[in-house]
């Protein structure tokens, strides 16, 4: 019987052949080689399975027979793993020949360290970064750590906040043991919660410069991608915090939802629908968010007090604005009032 390889990789796919066409040989090139692939494929359409059984058939292609989105889709892989690390990479992806080794070698180096994430940098302009960790706000907003600034930067190994679900390797008995992605996320922030229970759980999450990985990315909000942003930011705040912090967050939230329907208003009528259909979601759910919400308090072990000392409280405003004027204005006066929410925060939580 065949050892286990050490390292299994998981790929979810859907519609994504052309990009497994490149992302696929990217992997197979890797300096460190005890690896398996794993490619869940959510019901593509464009022979994305055939390509794969064909092509490389040493591969273990998991059907989903429908789109179960992203979280659920990858717990799919997760399920036929049998690495002791698991890493999880989008199929828009080109990997440095590096990538692989640098990304497991702290789990391997520090029992402590429950998850690593790469340096990713953007494909069409290799000399810029899309993100490096992602920036996990105390309001539960989350953005790329560094967009656009040059690939040089963020050069230093150092504990973050959150992994960039683009490319992370977590130990397996970690993802067991916080029952991996939560389904019910569909789609967008499932890697901050991801990270947030990861953290609660008493992972270490490091950011590592030196595994690279380029990303097919392009910024932009569509409305229904405003409606996940906004539900699951509320899935994220009411599942992992408790209720004397959430009470002390109040003014920070307050000053988000207008931070947030100011963007939705901004952008016309499908964005303040898709606002206030994350509204009614969270409140027909209610009864199901609490009874996730008692299972993932109960398994929390480092405080809310210690959780926060690596959440930010300053908002990237150049990700979503783009006159100059307004973004360094809104900059001041919000930053400044979430600078103020996370000092009292931290002193009573």
């Amino acid at each position: 019987m065949p050892r286990k390889k050490s390292v299994s990789i998981v790929i979810l796919s859907y519609n994504n052949r052309e990009d497994l066409e490149e992302c696929i040989p990217s992997l197979m090139s890797q300096t460190y080689q005890d690896f398996e692939i794993i490619v869940v494929d959510n019901a593509s359409m464009d022979g994305s399975e055939e390509f794969i059984r064909t092509n490389y058939p040493m591969i273990k292609v998991v059907q989903t027979g429908k789109n179960l989105g992203y979280p659920a889709g990858n717990n799919a892989g997760f399920e036929v793993a049998e690495g002791e690390y698991i890493v999880v990479v989008n199929p828009d992806t080109v990997a440095d020949p590096e990538w692989l080794a640098e990304l497991i070698k702290p789990l391997k180096n520090d029992p402590t360290i429950a998850a690593t994430t790469s340096k990713v940098l953007i494909y069409y302009q290799k000399d810029k970064i899309n993100t490096c960790a992602n920036t996990s706000h105390l309001t539960g907003l989350t953005f790329c750590r560094g967009l656009n600034k040059s690939a040089d930067e963020f050069s230093n190994f150092q504990a973050v906040g959150a992994v960039s679900g683009c490319s992370f390797a977590i130990r397996s008995d970690m993802l067991k043991k916080i029952n991996g992605f939560d389904p019910d996320f569909f789609l967008y922030l499932e890697d901050t919660d991801l990270s947030w229970r990861i953290r609660f759980a008493g992972g270490k999450i490091m950011y590592v410069p030196k595994s690279v990985i380029y990303h097919k990315f392009s910024l932009s909000i569509a409305p229904f991608k405003e409606f996940y942003l906004e539900r699951n930011r509320y899935l994220i705040l009411l599942k992992n915090l408790n209720t004397k912090t959430l009470i002390l967050l109040t003014p920070a939230l307050a000053i988000t939802e207008i931070v947030t329907m100011g963007h939705a208003i901004l952008n016309g009528p499908k964005y303040i629908k898709s606002k206030l259909m994350a509204y009614l979601w969270i409140i027909k759910h209610i009864r199901t968010i609490l009874i996730k919400r008692e299972e993932t308090l109960s398994k929390k072990i480092i405080s809310d007090k210690e959780f926060f000392g690596l959440l930010d409280w300053s908002i990237p405003f150049e990700q979503i604005i783009e006159n100059h004027i307004m973004k360094r204005t809104t900059d001041i006066i919000f930053n400044s009032f979430y600078a103020l929410n996370m000092k009292v925060i931290r002193r009573i939580v």
